[in-house]
């Protein structure tokens, strides 16, 4: 069985096309990532394989679920995508810091 399953993707904005006949297939309990310069097409077809972005053509399956159907269903909820821009990072800092002033304060009383 394999994990991902992409068969000649292709996704259009416009006129400009972002992927173009992209296929590959990952095994069940393999470790893979995307490398590639800025706008190459990682995040767009991270954002289909998780049903964010419909394919202008092709097919892609996750866990032999085919993506487009993802969205309705329950099982969207077992993906998710964490980019090196969505600012996670930044929320993590906030959050951990508003909780030591928060342990701080508490203990000072």
């Amino acid at each position: 069985m394999n994990a991902i399953s992409v068969q000649n993707i292709r996704k259009a904005f416009g006129g400009n096309m972002a992927l173009k006949d992209v296929s590959f297939e990952i095994p069940k309990g393999e470790i893979f990532g995307f490398l590639g310069p800025s706008g190459s097409g990682k995040t767009t077809l991270l954002k289909i394989l998780t049903a964010q972005l419909e394919a202008t053509d092709g097919h892609a399956a996750v866990m032999e679920m085919p993506s487009r159907m993802m969205q309705k269903t329950a099982q969207k909820r077992r993906f998710g995508i964490l980019t090196d821009n969505s600012g996670l990072y930044e929320r993590f800092y906030i959050i951990c810091r508003n909780l030591l002033l928060t342990k701080c304060c508490i203990s000072s009383i």
